[in-house]
């Protein structure tokens, strides 16, 4: 049977605590962060065919790095580039979809071409009507309507998860109840599971008896 959903791939687990936004970003600071990843950008699929992404921004200076931290998550971490140092900000999983989704209305073609070839582009396509601009709030409400959207669709994955692995296990079922050796297997192993739990209760009848 095959899949009709895709899935998310969220940071999970006690390594990643503490890597949430501090602060909500405001228009201004959106538009800043698009252009931030224009020059200095790039988002790429962790491994062939997986779901799972990451996107960074190296700088030599790490205060700029340090509000993209604020604002969307993610860590900042320094490295050894030849002779120099340099510092580099790295966010993936549902915070790196919600940042591509903040900036790419201010991106140029080039850009929205190259995250169209990652799996973010579906949960883009999934947000369509939210990628237009909107300085008339403050904090930047889209923001705040994408993280609201990625609940929703997480919670349709997960039925949609639940209803394939049911389809799944049926379909499974139905083949092997063609296979007589099969069967046969199943009829002892219930007849085993029966007899041990008609065991138990006899045991514990024996011992309220024996109280």
């Amino acid at each position: 049977m095959k899949r009709e959903y895709y899935t998310t791939r969220k940071d999970k687990g006690k390594r990643w605590v503490g890597f949430d936004a501090t602060k909500a970003p405001t228009a201004t600071d959106v538009a800043w962060a698009a252009g931030i990843y224009e020059g200095e950008g790039t988002c790429s699929t962790k491994r062939k065919g997986a779901n799972s992404f990451s996107v960074t921004v190296s700088q030599k200076d790490p205060e700029l790095l340090g509000r993209l931290r604020e604002w969307f998550g993610g860590s900042v971490i320094c490295f050894k580039n030849g002779k120099f140092e340099c510092h580099r900000w790295a966010v993936s999983g549902d915070r790196a979809r919600v940042f591509l989704a903040c900036i790419y209305p201010f991106l140029t073609a080039r850009r929205k071409s190259q995250i169209d070839t990652t799996s973010a582009r579906f949960f883009l396509d999934d947000v369509v009507d939210l990628l237009t601009p909107d300085f008339g709030t403050e904090p930047y409400s889209v923001c705040v309507a994408l993280w609201d959207r990625l609940q929703d669709i997480e919670n349709h994955q997960r039925q949609k998860a639940a209803e394939h692995k049911k389809q799944r296990h049926h379909e499974y079922h139905v083949k092997k109840s063609q296979d007589p050796a099969w069967m046969e297997k199943r009829r002892l192993q219930t007849a085993a599971r029966r007899k041990l739990q008609k065991e138990q209760s006899l045991k514990v009848v024996g011992i309220n008896k024996t109280a």
